[in-house]
């Protein structure tokens, strides 16, 4: 069969959910920000910018992914999409998560653990230096 004139395969639609939590995954944190992309390069196409409810999770978000019967015909293309996530909230180191699978029909659940910043630290993991305060010390001026 000449591929030119073969039939496109039919576009399925797969969801995803993504749950922010920390500790362990034992508190969920509201107001996290999750960009879901097409690929984790700069360039690449913002699909979603989404924000967690007090549950920790976002709303649920249509993704496209191919068709449940390219599952059934070996040697075609994989019967899923991959997609990039990346969260983020203040107070927490941001996380990312590469070719996360989206599959037709499926409601896939990415959780996300984001570790707090410790006190002297930033995000970006610049450690900031305070000088050591005693009593009776002369202030250094």
């Amino acid at each position: 069969m000449d591929n030119a004139n073969a039939m496109p395969s039919p576009a399925g639609t797969g969801f995803l959910v993504v749950q922010v939590t920390t500790a362990n995954s034992a508190i969920p944190l509201a107001g996290a920000q999750v960009t879901v992309s097409e690929g984790a390069d700069e360039g690449s196409d913002v699909l979603y910018e989404l924000r967690t409810a007090n549950d920790g999770k976002t709303p649920r978000v249509a993704l496209p992914a191919p068709s449940r019967t390219q599952s059934q015909r070996p040697g075609s293309v994989p019967p899923f999409s991959t997609y990039h996530i990346a969260v983020a909230l203040e107070g927490y180191e941001r996380a990312e998560y590469n070719e996360v699978p989206i599959f037709d029909g499926i409601i896939a659940m990415q959780q996300a653990d984001l570790i707090p910043v410790p006190e002297n630290r930033y995000p970006d993991g610049f450690t900031v230096k305070r000088p050591n305060l005693f009593e009776n010390t002369p202030p250094a001026l």
